[in-house]
Protein backbone atom coordinates (compact mmCIF):
# COMPACT_ATOMS: atom_id res chain seq x y z
CA UNK A 1 0.00 0.00 0.00
CA UNK A 2 2.85 2.37 0.79
CA UNK A 3 4.60 1.55 -2.45
CA UNK A 4 1.39 2.08 -4.40
CA UNK A 5 0.45 5.39 -2.78
CA UNK A 6 3.82 6.80 -1.80
CA UNK A 7 2.39 7.60 1.66
CA UNK A 8 3.68 6.29 4.98
CA UNK A 9 0.76 6.73 7.39
CA UNK A 10 -2.19 4.41 7.94
CA UNK A 11 -5.46 4.07 9.84
CA UNK A 12 -6.48 1.23 12.16
CA UNK A 13 -9.83 0.51 13.80
CA UNK A 14 -10.00 0.29 17.59
CA UNK A 15 -10.39 -3.30 18.75
CA UNK A 16 -8.95 -4.73 15.55
CA UNK A 17 -6.10 -7.21 15.65
CA UNK A 18 -3.58 -7.60 12.86
CA UNK A 19 -0.84 -9.72 14.43
CA UNK A 20 2.12 -9.21 16.71
CA UNK A 21 3.97 -6.59 14.72
CA UNK A 22 5.16 -3.33 16.21
CA UNK A 23 3.24 -1.34 13.62
CA UNK A 24 -0.07 -2.82 14.82
CA UNK A 25 0.47 -3.50 18.54
CA UNK A 26 -1.34 -0.40 19.73
CA UNK A 27 -4.56 0.19 21.61
CA UNK A 28 -6.49 2.91 23.41
CA UNK A 29 -6.43 3.03 27.20
CA UNK A 30 -7.93 5.38 29.79
CA UNK A 31 -10.95 5.94 27.57
CA UNK A 32 -12.68 9.29 27.82
CA UNK A 33 -16.37 10.04 27.31
CA UNK A 34 -15.62 12.49 24.51
CA UNK A 35 -13.99 9.72 22.47
CA UNK A 36 -10.43 10.44 23.55
CA UNK A 37 -7.96 8.20 25.31
CA UNK A 38 -4.30 7.33 25.67
CA UNK A 39 -2.81 5.35 22.77
CA UNK A 40 -0.18 2.92 23.99
CA UNK A 41 1.59 -0.18 22.66
CA UNK A 42 0.43 -3.44 24.24
CA UNK A 43 3.87 -4.97 24.42
CA UNK A 44 7.37 -3.98 25.43
CA UNK A 45 9.99 -3.09 22.89
CA UNK A 46 7.61 -1.34 20.49
CA UNK A 47 9.31 1.91 19.36
CA UNK A 48 7.36 5.03 20.28
CA UNK A 49 8.59 6.42 16.97
CA UNK A 50 5.89 4.34 15.26
CA UNK A 51 3.12 6.29 17.01
CA UNK A 52 3.42 9.21 14.58
CA UNK A 53 2.61 6.96 11.62
CA UNK A 54 -0.97 5.87 12.37
CA UNK A 55 -4.42 7.02 13.46
CA UNK A 56 -7.01 5.02 15.42
CA UNK A 57 -10.75 5.34 14.78
CA UNK A 58 -13.77 3.59 16.34
CA UNK A 59 -15.72 1.00 14.37
CA UNK A 60 -19.06 2.11 12.93
CA UNK A 61 -18.21 5.82 13.12
CA UNK A 62 -17.96 7.11 9.57
CA UNK A 63 -17.86 10.74 10.67
CA UNK A 64 -14.73 10.12 12.76
CA UNK A 65 -13.02 8.39 9.84
CA UNK A 66 -13.93 11.18 7.46
CA UNK A 67 -12.58 13.76 9.90
CA UNK A 68 -9.21 11.99 10.08
CA UNK A 69 -9.02 11.77 6.31
CA UNK A 70 -9.95 15.42 5.91
CA UNK A 71 -7.05 16.39 8.16
CA UNK A 72 -4.43 13.83 7.12
CA UNK A 73 -5.60 12.26 3.88
CA UNK A 74 -2.55 13.33 1.89
CA UNK A 75 -0.33 11.39 4.33
CA UNK A 76 -2.41 8.19 4.66
CA UNK A 77 -1.72 5.27 2.36
CA UNK A 78 -3.85 2.52 3.87
CA UNK A 79 -6.76 1.67 6.13
CA UNK A 80 -6.74 -1.70 7.93
CA UNK A 81 -10.06 -3.14 9.09
CA UNK A 82 -11.70 -6.33 10.30
CA UNK A 83 -15.39 -5.90 9.37
CA UNK A 84 -16.05 -8.53 12.04
CA UNK A 85 -13.73 -7.86 14.99
CA UNK A 86 -12.15 -11.27 15.54
CA UNK A 87 -10.59 -10.24 18.84
CA UNK A 88 -13.52 -8.27 20.19
CA UNK A 89 -16.70 -10.36 20.44
CA UNK A 90 -17.14 -10.54 16.66
CA UNK A 91 -18.65 -7.05 16.75
CA UNK A 92 -19.82 -6.32 13.21
CA UNK A 93 -19.37 -3.29 11.03
CA UNK A 94 -22.66 -2.07 9.63
CA UNK A 95 -23.27 -2.39 5.90
CA UNK A 96 -23.75 1.37 5.47
CA UNK A 97 -20.59 2.05 7.46
CA UNK A 98 -18.56 -0.30 5.24
CA UNK A 99 -20.05 1.34 2.15
CA UNK A 100 -18.97 4.70 3.56
CA UNK A 101 -15.47 3.35 4.30
CA UNK A 102 -15.17 2.13 0.72
CA UNK A 103 -16.29 5.49 -0.67
CA UNK A 104 -13.94 7.46 1.59
CA UNK A 105 -10.97 5.29 0.64
CA UNK A 106 -11.78 5.85 -3.03
CA UNK A 107 -12.15 9.59 -2.51
CA UNK A 108 -8.84 10.02 -0.70
CA UNK A 109 -6.83 7.44 -2.66
CA UNK A 110 -6.34 5.20 0.39
CA UNK A 111 -5.73 1.47 -0.03
CA UNK A 112 -8.48 -0.40 1.83
CA UNK A 113 -6.99 -3.51 3.47
CA UNK A 114 -9.56 -5.99 4.77
CA UNK A 115 -8.16 -8.44 7.33
CA UNK A 116 -9.92 -11.77 6.74
CA UNK A 117 -7.52 -13.89 8.78
CA UNK A 118 -10.44 -15.12 10.91
CA UNK A 119 -13.43 -14.53 8.63
CA UNK A 120 -11.93 -15.78 5.38
CA UNK A 121 -13.36 -19.11 4.16
CA UNK A 122 -15.34 -19.32 7.40
CA UNK A 123 -18.32 -16.96 7.32
CA UNK A 124 -18.81 -17.43 3.56
CA UNK A 125 -16.87 -18.77 0.60
CA UNK A 126 -16.17 -15.18 -0.36
CA UNK A 127 -15.45 -14.19 3.23
CA UNK A 128 -16.90 -11.20 5.00
CA UNK A 129 -16.58 -9.19 1.79
CA UNK A 130 -19.25 -11.42 0.24
CA UNK A 131 -21.54 -10.96 3.24
CA UNK A 132 -21.23 -7.18 3.31
CA UNK A 133 -21.03 -6.63 -0.42
CA UNK A 134 -17.77 -4.69 -0.56
CA UNK A 135 -14.45 -5.34 -2.29
CA UNK A 136 -11.10 -4.64 -0.69
CA UNK A 137 -8.05 -3.28 -2.48
CA UNK A 138 -5.92 -5.76 -0.52
CA UNK A 139 -7.05 -8.61 1.74
CA UNK A 140 -5.31 -11.13 3.98
CA UNK A 141 -6.20 -14.73 4.84
CA UNK A 142 -4.96 -17.52 7.12
CA UNK A 143 -6.44 -19.99 9.66
CA UNK A 144 -9.46 -21.58 7.91
CA UNK A 145 -7.69 -21.31 4.54
CA UNK A 146 -5.80 -24.54 5.30
CA UNK A 147 -8.04 -25.86 8.10
CA UNK A 148 -5.46 -25.20 10.79
CA UNK A 149 -2.23 -25.86 8.91
CA UNK A 150 0.22 -22.93 9.10
CA UNK A 151 -0.43 -20.68 6.15
CA UNK A 152 -1.19 -17.08 5.27
CA UNK A 153 -2.04 -15.40 2.01
CA UNK A 154 -2.50 -11.95 0.55
CA UNK A 155 -4.55 -10.93 -2.46
CA UNK A 156 -5.81 -7.77 -4.05
CA UNK A 157 -6.12 -5.55 -7.06
CA UNK A 158 -3.77 -6.53 -9.85
CA UNK A 159 -2.17 -3.11 -10.15
CA UNK A 160 -1.21 -3.26 -6.46
CA UNK A 161 -0.20 -6.94 -6.34
CA UNK A 162 2.01 -6.59 -9.43
CA UNK A 163 4.35 -4.44 -7.36
CA UNK A 164 5.52 -7.57 -5.54
CA UNK A 165 8.79 -8.52 -7.20
CA UNK A 166 8.95 -5.16 -8.92
CA UNK A 167 10.26 -3.01 -6.11
CA UNK A 168 8.27 -4.57 -3.26
CA UNK A 169 10.06 -7.46 -1.57
CA UNK A 170 8.18 -10.53 -0.35
CA UNK A 171 9.36 -13.95 0.80
CA UNK A 172 10.33 -16.07 3.76
CA UNK A 173 11.72 -19.40 4.88
CA UNK A 174 8.36 -21.15 4.77
CA UNK A 175 6.80 -19.27 1.88
CA UNK A 176 4.89 -21.65 -0.44
CA UNK A 177 5.50 -24.60 1.90
CA UNK A 178 4.28 -27.70 0.09
CA UNK A 179 2.43 -29.30 3.03
CA UNK A 180 0.46 -26.17 3.85
CA UNK A 181 -0.36 -25.58 0.19
CA UNK A 182 -1.62 -29.15 -0.15
CA UNK A 183 -3.82 -28.66 2.93
CA UNK A 184 -5.17 -25.39 1.54
CA UNK A 185 -5.92 -26.95 -1.84
CA UNK A 186 -7.91 -29.77 -0.26
CA UNK A 187 -9.68 -27.44 2.16
CA UNK A 188 -10.81 -25.11 -0.61
CA UNK A 189 -11.96 -28.09 -2.65
CA UNK A 190 -14.11 -29.30 0.26
CA UNK A 191 -15.54 -25.84 0.86
CA UNK A 192 -16.42 -25.45 -2.81
CA UNK A 193 -17.91 -28.91 -3.36
CA UNK A 194 -19.70 -29.60 -0.06
CA UNK A 195 -22.10 -27.87 2.31
CA UNK A 196 -19.49 -27.59 5.08
CA UNK A 197 -19.96 -23.85 5.60
CA UNK A 198 -23.73 -24.16 5.61
CA UNK A 199 -23.49 -26.88 8.27
CA UNK A 200 -21.13 -24.74 10.33
CA UNK A 201 -23.54 -21.79 10.21
CA UNK A 202 -26.53 -24.00 11.02
CA UNK A 203 -24.76 -25.50 14.03
CA UNK A 204 -23.84 -22.02 15.24
CA UNK A 205 -27.47 -20.89 14.97
CA UNK A 206 -28.72 -23.94 16.88
CA UNK A 207 -26.09 -23.40 19.56
CA UNK A 208 -27.20 -19.79 19.94
CA UNK A 209 -30.82 -20.88 20.16
CA UNK A 210 -29.93 -23.40 22.87
CA UNK A 211 -27.95 -20.83 24.85
CA UNK A 212 -30.78 -18.31 24.48
CA UNK A 213 -33.38 -20.78 25.77
CA UNK A 214 -31.28 -21.65 28.83
CA UNK A 215 -30.57 -18.00 29.66
CA UNK A 216 -34.12 -16.80 28.99
CA UNK A 217 -35.60 -19.39 31.35
CA UNK A 218 -33.44 -17.89 34.07
CA UNK A 219 -34.19 -14.28 33.20
CA UNK A 220 -30.59 -13.54 32.23
CA UNK A 221 -30.14 -10.73 29.70
CA UNK A 222 -28.05 -11.76 26.71
CA UNK A 223 -27.36 -11.13 23.05
CA UNK A 224 -25.15 -12.46 20.30
CA UNK A 225 -22.76 -10.64 18.01
CA UNK A 226 -21.15 -11.58 14.73
CA UNK A 227 -21.76 -14.52 12.41
CA UNK A 228 -22.99 -17.95 13.62
CA UNK A 229 -19.68 -19.47 12.52
CA UNK A 230 -17.78 -17.18 14.94
CA UNK A 231 -20.11 -15.40 17.32
CA UNK A 232 -19.74 -13.44 20.51
CA UNK A 233 -21.88 -13.98 23.61
CA UNK A 234 -22.75 -10.88 25.62
CA UNK A 235 -24.67 -10.75 28.90
CA UNK A 236 -26.48 -7.54 28.06
CA UNK A 237 -29.69 -6.44 26.38
CA UNK A 238 -27.93 -4.66 23.53
CA UNK A 239 -24.88 -5.69 21.53
CA UNK A 240 -21.90 -3.29 21.51
CA UNK A 241 -21.21 -1.43 18.28
CA UNK A 242 -17.48 -0.93 18.82
CA UNK A 243 -14.57 -1.68 21.13
CA UNK A 244 -15.31 1.24 23.45
CA UNK A 245 -18.82 -0.02 24.13
CA UNK A 246 -17.48 -3.49 24.91
CA UNK A 247 -14.74 -2.33 27.26
CA UNK A 248 -17.15 -0.16 29.26
CA UNK A 249 -19.61 -3.04 29.64
CA UNK A 250 -19.71 -5.53 32.52
CA UNK A 251 -18.49 -8.89 31.24
CA UNK A 252 -17.78 -10.50 34.61
CA UNK A 253 -20.67 -13.00 34.29
CA UNK A 254 -18.97 -14.45 31.22
CA UNK A 255 -15.58 -14.53 32.90
CA UNK A 256 -17.07 -16.36 35.88
CA UNK A 257 -18.90 -18.75 33.56
CA UNK A 258 -15.96 -19.69 31.33
CA UNK A 259 -13.86 -21.61 33.92
CA UNK A 260 -16.93 -23.62 34.88
CA UNK A 261 -17.44 -24.57 31.25
CA UNK A 262 -13.82 -25.69 31.09
CA UNK A 263 -14.41 -27.96 34.07
CA UNK A 264 -17.22 -29.56 32.08
CA UNK A 265 -15.10 -30.10 28.98
CA UNK A 266 -16.27 -27.09 26.94
CA UNK A 267 -13.12 -25.28 25.87
CA UNK A 268 -14.39 -21.80 25.15
CA UNK A 269 -11.99 -18.88 25.28
CA UNK A 270 -11.80 -17.57 28.87
CA UNK A 271 -11.74 -13.98 27.61
CA UNK A 272 -15.16 -12.72 26.55
CA UNK A 273 -13.61 -10.85 23.64
CA UNK A 274 -12.90 -14.08 21.77
CA UNK A 275 -15.65 -15.56 19.58
CA UNK A 276 -17.11 -19.06 19.79
CA UNK A 277 -15.66 -20.77 16.73
CA UNK A 278 -17.67 -23.56 15.11
CA UNK A 279 -16.20 -26.52 13.21
CA UNK A 280 -17.78 -28.75 10.60
CA UNK A 281 -16.79 -31.62 12.91
CA UNK A 282 -19.34 -30.48 15.50
CA UNK A 283 -22.40 -32.72 15.37
CA UNK A 284 -25.67 -33.24 17.23
CA UNK A 285 -23.93 -35.14 20.02
CA UNK A 286 -21.53 -32.23 20.53
CA UNK A 287 -24.47 -29.83 20.59
CA UNK A 288 -26.32 -31.80 23.25
CA UNK A 289 -23.21 -32.14 25.43
CA UNK A 290 -22.40 -28.46 25.08
CA UNK A 291 -25.89 -27.31 26.03
CA UNK A 292 -26.01 -29.66 29.01
CA UNK A 293 -22.66 -28.37 30.24
CA UNK A 294 -23.68 -24.76 29.56
CA UNK A 295 -26.86 -25.12 31.61
CA UNK A 296 -24.97 -26.59 34.56
CA UNK A 297 -22.25 -23.94 34.36
CA UNK A 298 -24.80 -21.12 34.22
CA UNK A 299 -26.60 -22.42 37.30
CA UNK A 300 -23.34 -22.78 39.21
CA UNK A 301 -22.29 -19.28 38.19
CA UNK A 302 -25.58 -17.83 39.41
CA UNK A 303 -25.27 -19.60 42.76
CA UNK A 304 -21.69 -18.45 43.17
CA UNK A 305 -22.42 -14.84 42.31
CA UNK A 306 -25.37 -14.78 44.68
CA UNK A 307 -23.07 -15.93 47.46
CA UNK A 308 -20.62 -13.20 46.50
CA UNK A 309 -17.96 -15.71 45.55
CA UNK A 310 -17.89 -15.11 41.83
CA UNK A 311 -14.56 -14.46 40.24
CA UNK A 312 -13.93 -10.90 39.17
CA UNK A 313 -12.72 -10.11 35.69
CA UNK A 314 -9.13 -9.82 36.83
CA UNK A 315 -9.29 -13.09 38.75
CA UNK A 316 -10.93 -15.02 35.95
CA UNK A 317 -8.83 -13.81 33.06
CA UNK A 318 -5.29 -12.46 32.91
CA UNK A 319 -5.09 -9.22 30.94
CA UNK A 320 -4.72 -9.72 27.19
CA UNK A 321 -2.88 -7.29 24.94
CA UNK A 322 -4.78 -4.05 24.72
CA UNK A 323 -7.12 -4.71 27.66
CA UNK A 324 -8.26 -1.47 29.21
CA UNK A 325 -9.14 -0.95 32.86
CA UNK A 326 -11.56 1.86 33.58
CA UNK A 327 -12.11 3.72 36.81
CA UNK A 328 -14.74 1.82 38.75
CA UNK A 329 -15.00 -0.76 35.97
CA UNK A 330 -14.13 -3.91 37.94
CA UNK A 331 -17.08 -5.87 39.26
CA UNK A 332 -17.83 -9.36 40.50
CA UNK A 333 -21.48 -9.15 39.45
CA UNK A 334 -23.20 -8.77 36.08
CA UNK A 335 -25.47 -5.78 35.61
CA UNK A 336 -28.83 -6.03 37.44
CA UNK A 337 -30.66 -6.95 34.24
CA UNK A 338 -28.38 -9.94 33.71
CA UNK A 339 -28.67 -11.71 37.06
CA UNK A 340 -32.06 -13.08 38.12
CA UNK A 341 -33.30 -12.06 41.53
Amino acid sequence: ARAHTGRDSYIMVEGGYHGLCGAFQWGVEDLEEDGGGMVRPYGEGVPQLLRQLFHLVPLNDGDRLESVLQQHGDEIGALLIEPILGNCCSIEAGHQYMSDVRELCNRYGVVMIVDEVKTGFRVARGGVQELIGIQADVCTFAKALANGYPISAIGGREDIMRRIGHGVMHGGTYTAHSVSLAAAEKTLEILEETDALERVADYGKRLQEGFAAILSRRGIAHCFTGHPAMFGLMFAEKAPQNYREWVTSDYSFYNSLAPRLHERGILCEPDSREPWFISAAHDDECLARTLEAFEGAVDETIRSLRRGRGKTRSEAVPPKPGRTKLEGGESSLPPPAALPA
